[in-house]
Formats: structure tokens, sequence, C-alpha cells
């Protein structure tokens, strides 16, 4: 009898085996009963979406919506292919061409699934939270990718921003395998209801569309939460093309050429795209061409930029619950305002600084979603609410892929150019003063229109006259002139400073009065002059203030021949000058020569504990009412050979000259401090204090500790006089301590 080998025998027995396990296998990875099919098929099985399958197959999505993965599908149907081919003059889907078919596809798909209830939550990735009701944005498969642009009369190879930096015009980020994906809009019950806005903010924007509480762009969602096997379908009853973003929106319509042309020549740069980019685009393309960023750094945002700030300071997905706003003015209101206000002085927009271009730009960019219900509270980077009238001043309303459109038939009235800062900055004669102020970043506080201000011009000439000159390359500042001190920056901000009246909108320069300024030093006016403490010692004493222009915040004032100067000189000094003659000057001098520096020092001209970098008051007793003190025995006999004769003596002109300092402010009657103030003399037990009667209407007494009340001089000319960070009043009594 023929034998089977043993081997022969173990294979067969193994090869059962294997088999048998193939068997079972296959039996246990059979696809679950369960299970819904693919998003392709689950569309075919409905049987309403022969075209939309159409252009899936055309554009090369077959693939992906029959695998695995997870999306979102916004499906339009048949009918809703029907009404699309009739608004473009087609017979049949299969005249939509393949790029087309791309567009309608890729557009429809969102990353991810999302059931309706799921699709108005953001997905915020601080600790992975969700959070609802909050969006109203999804990011699509849809994007630009490089493309073709003219420059100069040549072709290039461009790819848009896809990052903002979260500082406005500060740069620009640029992300080399981030695509720029496109979005899609849409409109939940839930999420107008947490935004607080209705009906009213969709229909503006798709005024022949109804709203039923699920809309996608202009679209009705008519079946949803349709569940596949990798992703969620809702059907919608018309085809959504790519949304433009706003920069194709801005350059759609001829309309707004002149605002698109002030971009294009002003603003816009193309800039090498990175290496690591350029390598990415050539392994994909099989092109060897150098491809260019088109970046826009000076402006509030890109416009053409799909992500919200998602790499300066934002979340990955914070394009679902923001966007940009823009309201682009029509060529005719550029060229009003251009004509009336923008180049009155400059004549051209090439003898014009980038950055203030680019800031009446940015008045009109929005870095949020503008509603139509809130014009009036939101509000754009410099601080300005959207003012126009949403119904009389919008002429064409868009919703775009990273935001919303306006058209407007007039220009955004930002502060910068009509508040007193607009007098500053459209004025080639004041180029210095503008750089100082953005310097010391103070022309965010000069355009604030919700505060009045009065404002004294500087012009190029006149930094020019007092010292003062600007090295624009180095962006730095140099003294020329020592009365103004050794550091620049001190200087310029003291001047500055000097120049702008803060809370007060002054429209007569005729009366006799003393303003803080917004440095917290003072400057005199009477019968149309104007001076400070610094002019007091230049052969220009008086400066002549020209009929003020007024803004929608204050007025603006030319000074000539000079502007006003600060002090740098000690106390004394000022002494001298209107005072030289009088028993309290001759009190200092006579306690110097004692003991220098104990209560005067002769060399410096200084007093005893005043400093010049704090607010000082000094009040100075007239002569009648040293006499008086002499005779109270508040002061001793004036020696007139000689100094004085002992160290009792020399304490008695200290504590009475103490007596009569107001340190660390300013009084002066303006009706501003009042009550207690502290003075330089200190007692055994400790500070003293005079009390301030300071009324608006002008009445102004100093009452000392014995309840005697002290007034001004009825010498106009010797009280509120100027010094260094300090002013000086002549008083008609002593103060007893």
């Amino acid at each position: 009898m023929y034998r089977i080998p043993v081997i022969l025998l173990t294979a067969a027995f193994f090869c059962f085996l294997w088999i048998s396990c193939e068997q079972e296998r296959e039996k246990y990875y059979d696809r679950p009963s369960w299970l819904e099919p693919p998003v392709y098929h689950v569309l075919e099985e409905k049987g309403n979406f022969h075209s939309y399958l159409h252009c899936v197959d055309k554009a090369g999505y077959k693939q992906i919506l029959s695998a695995a993965g997870y999306y979102t599908v916004f499906a339009p149907t048949d009918e809703a292919f029907q009404s699309f081919l009739n608004e473009k003059g087609l017979n049949s889907v299969e005249e939509i061409d393949t790029l087309t078919a791309k567009e309608i596809v890729s557009y429809s798909i969102i990353q991810n699934a999302y059931i309706r209830e799921r699709l108005d939550d953001y997905q915020s990735t601080d600790e992975v939270m969700w959070l609802e009701n909050k969006a109203f944005k999804r990011q699509t498969k849809y994007f630009k990718g490089v493309y073709d642009e003219t420059l100069d009369d040549k072709t290039i190879k461009v790819v848009d921003q896809n990052g903002v930096l979260y500082e406005e015009g500060s740069g620009y980020v640029f992300s080399y395998d981030d695509n720029n994906y496109k979005h899609i809009p849409y409109f939940t019950t839930e999420f107008m209801s947490f935004k607080n806005i209705t009906s009213y903010d969709y229909n503006y924007f798709f005024p022949d569309k109804e709203y039923t509480g699920f809309n996608v762009v202009d679209a009705r969602v008519i079946e949803y939460d349709l569940l596949a096997e990798n992703g969620v379908v809702h059907v919608i009853d018309r085809v959504i093309l790519p949304l433009p973003n706003i920069e194709e929106l801005i350059a759609g319509n001829s309309q707004y050429s002149l605002f698109k042309d002030i971009i294009d020549d002003y603003l816009l740069e193309y800039d090498l795209a990175p290496a690591s980019f350029q390598e990415r685009y050539r392994e994909y393309s099989g092109i060897t061409e150098d491809v260019y960023m088109k970046v826009y750094p000076l402006l509030n945002y890109a416009p053409n930029c799909e992500n919200f700030l998602k790499y300066g300071g934002g979340e990955d997905y914070d394009a679902q619950i923001d966007g940009w706003s823009i309201f682009v003015p029509t060529n005719d209101a550029i060229q009003q305002f251009f004509d009336k206000k923008f180049l009155t002085y400059y004549k051209s927009l090439d003898n014009m600084s980038p950055d203030l271009i680019a800031d009446f730009i940015n008045a009109h960019m929005f870095r949020t979603i503008v509603w139509p219900s809130k014009f009036e509270s939101t509000y754009n980077p410099f601080g300005e609410e959207a003012r126009f009238d949403p119904e009389s001043d919008v002429i064409e309303k868009r919703f775009a892929s990273n935001g919303v459109f306006y058209g407007v038939n007039n220009i955004q009235k930002s502060d910068a150019f009509y508040t007193v800062m607009g007098e500053i900055s459209l004025n080639p004669d004041y180029s210095l003063m503008l750089q100082a102020i953005k310097n010391l970043e103070l022309h965010f506080i000069i355009m604030n229109n919700k505060f009045n201000f009065t404002v004294f011009l500087i012009s190029n000439n006149q930094f020019e006259s007092i010292g003062l000159t600007y090295d624009a390359d180095r962006n730095s500042w140099n003294i020329e002139n020592t009365e103004l001190g050794t550091n620049p920056a001190v200087a310029i901000a003291r001047l500055i400073n000097l120049h702008v009246v803060f809370g007060k909108n002054i429209t007569d320069l005729t009366t006799n009065n003393i303003v803080e300024t917004y440095g917290g030093e003072y400057i005199r006016i009477s019968n149309g002059r104007v001076w400070a403490a610094g002019n007091r010692f230049r052969d220009n004493v008086y400066q002549f203030a020209t009929d003020g222009k007024e803004a929608t915040n204050g007025y603006t004032y030319e000074l000539k021949p000079e502007p006003l100067v600060f002090s740098t000189k000690n106390i004394g000094d000022d002494i001298e000058k209107t005072f030289g003659s009088s028993k309290f000057y001759k009190y200092l001098i006579k306690s110097a020569q004692y003991n220098n520096g104990f209560v005067y020092d002769t060399v410096n001209s200084t007093i005893a504990s005043v400093s010049n970098t704090e607010n000082t008051t000094l009040l100075i007793p007239d002569d009648a009412a040293i006499d008086s003190a002499v005779n109270a025995g508040y002061l001793p006999e004036f020696p007139e050979i000689g100094t004085f004769s002992s160290d009792d003596e020399l304490e008695k002109v200290f504590n009475f000259v103490m007596y009569h300092i107001l340190p660390k402010s300013i009084v002066v009657p303006d009706g501003v401090i009042a009550g207690e103030h502290e003075t330089l003399y200190k007692t055994v037990d400790g500070k003293t204090y005079v009390l301030i009667v300071n009324n608006p209407n002008g009445d102004f007494a100093l009452i000392d500790n014995y309840n005697r009340i002290t007034y001004l001089s009825s010498d106009k000319y010797k009280f509120n006089v100027l010094s260094n960070r300090a002013v000086l009043h002549q008083i008609d009594n002593y103060l007893k301590y």
C-alpha cells in the first residue's frame, strides 16, 4: 500500500486550518449590516443627487467621498442644479466644466463631520472646549493655491497671505503648509440668538431668500443629519459656488477701482515666498518658477487672508466665530474726500507717507464682523463705530468667504482726519509734529472725539528755530539748543505735551487765562498771545495765535513767530526775572550770604527742597506783607549791611519760605485744586497745610493755620508767573505758620 508521507499530511492539515481561519476572518470583518454606507453611496441611494455626483466624479472626489474619512457635505439636489443650469445658460450638467465642478464640490465639503446640533458650536483649542452656538463658518476643502497675476506687465506666480498678526499694521505671517482654505458661512437659530441678531441681518445680505433658521449662504437646508460611514450630509436647495474673499470683491467692481488702486499702489507688497514653500510647490506642480507672497503689511488685516487671527494670537479654528469687515467707498466718494479734505495740502498721494495712506484705508477695515444691525456698536481698531447708515449709505452688501463686504457711497469720517489730529496729519508743514506725536503714541489720544482738545501747532520750521531736528534714517531726534536740555526724548515729550490741552475746547484767546497742558505744565493766554515758561527767556516772549480751526473734538491754532518753549532753568531765575526787586527775593539772597544753600543757592538759583522735576507752587508775599511778617516776628529784620546775625534768624527765613511753597502740584485760580494742601514747612509734629479756596467763578484765596485769608496780588502780571514746572504767585499778605 502506498503511504502518504507525514510531511504532506502535516501540510494539508495546516492548509485546511488556514483556509478555515480565512473564512472565519472574512465573516468577522464583513461590513456590519447596521453601518451606514459612505457619503457617496448615501447620495446615490437617495436618488436625487445625480447632478451633484456627476460633478463629484468630474472633480475627482468620488474616492474621497467613498472611502474612510470624516466630512460634512452640503449637497445640492437635482432641482437645485437645474436652477443653477438655468441661471448659467447651460443645457445639462455635462456642460459644467471640470474647474467649476471642482469649485462646487470642494466648497461643499467641510473637513470633519458635524450634525446640525454641533455645527454652530465653536471648537476652541483652549483645553479642547466646545463653546455652544458661537460658530457660523467652517473651513471647506476649497483653496486658490498658487495663481498667475500681472505685475509691471509681467506675469508672476502668486500665493495669498495666510496669516495676520495681532497688532494691526505690524507686518504679516505666512505659513508654508497652510493652504488658506476658504470658509463657508451658515446661519442657525441658535447662533443668531447668541449674537443677538435677527432675520434682518440675514436678509440684509440675501433679501430675496427665506431665512428658515438653518441656511447656508443663500440656500435653505431642506434636510439635515443624513448619517454616513464617513460623515454627515445636509441637503440644500441651491448650488453654492465658492464665495469671493474681500480682496476679490474689491477687485470685482469698477466703481471701487480708486480704493483698489490706492491699496495696490501704496500698501501692497510682493515678497518672495520662503524656500520651504517654493520647494513644496515645485514638488507638487513640477514648475520651477519663483512664487511671490501677496501681502499687506500696513493694513489692519490682509483682505486675501482666509484665516482669522490663527497665527497672530488667535486659535486654530477662530475663523469659525469671526471674520473681517470692510466698507469700500465708491470712486466718487473718495474723490470728493480727497478734494475737500485729504489732499488739501499734500496735493498728491505720492507725497504722503504710506502710514498716512494706510490710516485712510484702515479706517474702513474692521477686525470683526460688523452685522447690519450693529453698525453703531462695532468698532474699528481706531475705536470708531461704523459711521454709515445701513439703509442710505450702503449700496452693495456681500458675504465673503473671510468676512463681510459693504460698498458705500461715503467715506468713514475717521477721527484721524476730522479731529484736531487731522490738521496735523494732512498738512506737510507739520510732518515733524506728526512724527513726534506718533513717537509718543499720543495720536490715538488726540484723535479721540469723546474728549475735547486744544492743540497749538508746531511747524517744521519752528522745530528748527528752537534747535530740534529729526533724523528720518535713524528715526531719532537731535538737540542743537542746550537750553532744551541734553536728552532729545525728554525734550520732545515736554515740547509736544506743552502744545496739547486736554479736556478744554479753548475758543477765546483774548481773555487772561492760565491753562494746564497735557504734560502737567502750564501756559499763559492773554489778548491773543500765548506763552510758556521758556518763552520768557527768549527774544520772542509772546507767541501770537491765528484764528482757530474747528475740528470735531476741539480747535487748533498756529503760533507765530515761535512755538511754546518749556524752561530748563531753576526756579530762582524766574524769581529774579519777575521779582528781582522784591523784598522776598532780597531775603533769599541774604540767606545765601549767611549760608549758601540752606534756604537759597545762588550758584544754582535753587530753593532748598524744590526740585525742577516736580510741579511746585511758590507764593511770594508782596513788600507790604513782608514788612508785616517782620513786625509780627515771623521774619528777622532785613540787614541792609552784611547778612543775618544768627542761625535762629536764618531758621526764621527758612520756615517762612517753606510755608509759602506748595509741593507736588501747581495751584492756579482755575477752580480745579481746592481744600487742604501740604506745604514744605515741617513742624516737630509733622506736616503743615494751607486751605485753598478755588472756585470755578474765579474766587481764589489761601487760609493759613490762623484762619487768616490771603488773596492773589492785584497786579495780574505778578501772579500766574510761569517757571520750570512751577508757577509763582504774588500774594497780598503772608501766610502765618
